[in-house]
């Protein structure tokens, strides 16, 4: 997501779409999240477009420790999921899912990455 350290490996070219939400679960893995599609949530987050997503596609699984031809020892995989935008309009877009033990950290309630962190940093202050 925008402002988040993986953002820039997304490249130039990727364009915002807007905010969007999957169904599924999020969970805290200290310093960063892992999305589970479970179907008991909604987890927000955002789309983008981008244009060279096929050239950008083995650094992005190489960076979320997804190996395609190893999906089962990957601690993330890369699945299609229905996104939904603020308009409802509904799009298909990859998704790194957690594919780990299950376990390893506290559910995310509110789904939001970003609003969970600030709280969590308010509340170590």
């Amino acid at each position: 997501m925008t402002g988040f350290s993986r953002r820039p490996l997304l490249g130039p070219t990727a364009l915002l779409e807007g905010p969007g939400r999957i169904q599924g679960s999020l969970y805290d893995f200290g310093e960063y999240p892992g999305v589970v599609l479970d179907g008991a949530g909604r987890v927000s987050g955002e789309l983008y477009r981008i244009p060279d997503l096929d050239a950008l596609l083995p650094a992005l699984d190489r960076e979320e420790w997804y190996d395609p031809l190893d999906a089962d020892r990957s601690l993330y995989v890369r699945r299609p999921v229905p996104v939904e935008l603020d308009d409802a309009a509904v799009r298909e877009a990859w998704v790194y899912v957690y594919n780990g033990p299950p376990g390893r950290g506290p559910r995310i309630l509110s789904g939001d990455w970003r609003g969970h962190r600030a709280a969590r940093g308010s509340a170590a202050r």
